[in-house]
């Protein structure tokens, strides 16, 4: 039979390979192979089809698939990447596996069943662009897709692509998007990033900003002591609430109730309480509870539903034994909106007290502590929050304008207080001010103000620890870092203010310890917390981690001025010198005023600023 003909037709292509599939293969080749043909059985084949799309290849991690039309291919491509997600839930971290996928449209040669030409090279040139769990798109798919799929994609601009002659511009969907769609975009870049979260990258494959929780984990040294729900622990998993107000805007508002009642509980510390990140691939999944408890290795389960109505709001609580799915409590609460924090101070205290009957004599005010009567407030401090970790002058002044209104609102309330010394601290560690000292003056007043009114504000004494070390009053550092671990030592938050301190500080071993083991319960961290880790893996020469962490980091970042400049030294000290001078000259580009001479001052030992300097210059930043 004479071969078919070849011909031209347009396309979209799809093309998706396992990020760290070497690693994995060199781990365990027979348990990977196995694995990923179950994934592509299992899952791909059963998805490509659903969309009508054709599997064109696979090529040995990789999988080729071609499209009729863009807006098929781009939901094959998200539920592929959520489908990874779920499958990963109770898998060995060792053994997680991530898709990265890139999509292009455009005209390509069929022949023999196959395809070839230009379009398919741009979407594998794309897929390498993507992070574990992420899909990047090509302009061509963005343009057909971008009115027809509320997704939150972000240009990457114009991107130079190997054996491509003309740049293609980029938009990207990160892992972590995918599993908070719906959203408002402010308040989800919070919710996935600032509170004790494992968001879906980590689910995605235990990867950490391209694939750092792997190895974080194998080489941290710490073992949560998480017990298992078949021992008798009390051990509670509260289930994300779902937003039942028709109004997809207001999932924030759910997620924020279910974080805010996982935080107060986990203060108490004859709780385990499950991380929020642990909990969000079972968001909107019907599975029986046992199954739920067993992958969580919690023996109860709280699971509720808000309705928000006009000024009101209306919070329906479940507690069940995940072993045995008995319902064991069971409430509806109406409120007014102002009355939400009270509304919580209620739940929590049922629920703990179904728990342990002895909870009851603790203080619940301790341990759930309103942060104001006024949900007006509230919003303005989660606006704020989003815009600080954006890590942009401009963020900076608005979230301080919005934190001054807040204050103004609710003058009792603490975090408040304690944001708004975080954006006087942003803007003197990024050079974003003319009076340093005075700003860092300023954030020390605003977070002893915010510890004034709640002695147990974490944030408050996370802020005041990084404050005195920019000053280098490190005892004072040291001080404030522990006492926030105190109050709360399940916050990644706390942790990762603790390892800042550690390393200017110099102890570089328990820097890492700590932003370690803060990873184990937040892979999403910010950028600050990026960079300072970034510095700690330099010092302590583990170059390869702080290639793939602020590698991943620049490019969820790309805006970020400092960024460039540690990652620059990190392949300097590689040997990848094109690589080191490319990064150098991207620091410079987005940060004119850089001087290396005031670079890693807040050293208490002048030695590791001149190893941190020395390796920079080896980069050919001066």
């Amino acid at each position: 039979m004479p071969d078919e003909a070849p011909n031209r037709r347009l396309a979209t292509i799809l093309f998706a390979d396992i990020d760290g599939y070497t690693r994995l293969m060199r781990a365990d080749e027979e348990q990977t192979l196995t694995d990923l043909r179950a994934h592509l059985a299992e899952l791909v084949a059963p998805v490509v089809e659903r969309f009508h799309g054709r599997i064109v290849k696979t090529v040995g991690d990789g999988v080729l698939v071609e499209f009729a039309s863009a807006v098929e291919a781009t939901r094959s491509a998200v539920e592929l990447q959520r489908g990874m997600v779920e499958r990963n839930v109770g898998t060995p971290v060792e053994r997680r596996q991530a898709f990265r996928i890139g999509l292009h449209l455009g005209d390509v040669i069929v022949t023999d069943g196959d395809v070839f030409g230009d379009t398919v090279n741009v979407a594998a040139r794309l897929q390498a662009l993507a992070e574990p769990g992420a899909i990047v798109l090509s302009g061509s798919v963005y343009e057909q897709v971008r009115d027809k799929l509320p997704l939150p994609f972000r240009s990457l601009g114009a991107r130079t692509l190997k054996n491509i002659d003309r740049p293609i511009p980029a938009y990207r969907l990160t892992a972590t998007a995918l599993a908070e769609t719906g959203a408002t975009p402010t308040l989800s870049q919070w919710l996935r990033r600032r509170r004790v979260m494992l968001g879906a990258a980590a689910f995605a494959g235990g990867l950490v900003v391209a694939g750092g929780a792997v190895f974080l984990t194998e080489r941290s040294g710490f073992k949560l002591d998480t017990p298992s729900a078949a021992d008798g622990s009390l051990t509670v998993a509260v289930l994300v609430f779902t937003n039942q107000s028709g109004d997809a805007a207001q999932d924030y508002f759910s997620d924020g109730l279910t974080e805010d009642i996982i935080g107060a509980l986990g203060r108490f510390k004859e709780l385990s309480v499950i991380a929020y990140g642990a909990v969000l691939p079972f968001r909107g999944k019907e599975l029986p509870l046992p199954e739920i408890g067993k992958a969580l290795k919690a023996r109860y389960l709280v699971s509720g539903t808000v309705r928000r109505i006009g000024s009101r709001v209306r919070v329906t609580v479940q507690l069940s034994d995940a072993a045995t799915s008995t319902q064991l409590w069971s409430e509806q609460y109406d409120d007014e909106l102002s009355d939400i924090f009270a509304v919580q101070d209620r739940i929590a205290r049922r629920v703990a007290g179904t728990l342990a009957a002895n909870l009851q004599q603790l203080a619940l005010q301790r341990s759930l502590r309103k942060p104001t009567d006024n949900l007006d407030a509230y919003d303005l401090v989660l606006r704020a929050r989003a815009l600080i970790l954006d890590s942009t002058r401009a963020g900076n002044r608005q979230a301080r304008g919005l934190l001054e209104r807040s204050v103004q609102l609710a003058p009792g309330y603490s975090d408040a207080y304690a944001e708004l010394a975080e954006t006087y601290i942003q803007r003197a560690m990024f050079g974003w001010s003319e009076f340093a000292q005075a700003d860092i003056d300023t954030a020390i007043r605003l977070a002893q103000k915010a510890i004034d009114l709640d002695e147990e504000c974490v944030a408050g004494h996370s802020v005041l620890a990084r404050a005195y070390t920019a000053i280098q009053k490190y005892d004072l550092g040291l001080a404030e870092s522990e006492r926030a671990l105190k109050i709360n030592p399940s916050d990644a938050e706390v942790l990762l203010a603790r390892a800042a301190v550690l390393l200017w500080t110099g102890r570089i071993d328990d820097s890492i310890a700590a932003a370690e083991l803060a990873l184990r319960l937040n892979v999403n961290i910010g950028p600050e917390a990026a960079l300072d880790l970034g510095i700690t893996y330099l010092l302590a020469r583990r170059y390869t981690d702080a290639v793939r962490l602020l590698e991943a980091m620049r490019a969820r970042y790309p805006d970020h001025p400092l960024l460039d400049f540690p990652l620059a030294a990190a392949y300097a000290e590689l040997g990848r010198s094109a690589d080191a001078l490319d990064a150098a000259e991207a620091g410079k580009r987005k940060n004119p005023h850089f001087e290396l001479p005031t670079f890693g001052s807040r050293f208490a030992d002048p030695a590791l600023q001149k190893r941190l300097q020395d390796s920079l210059r080896k980069a050919g930043v001066d």
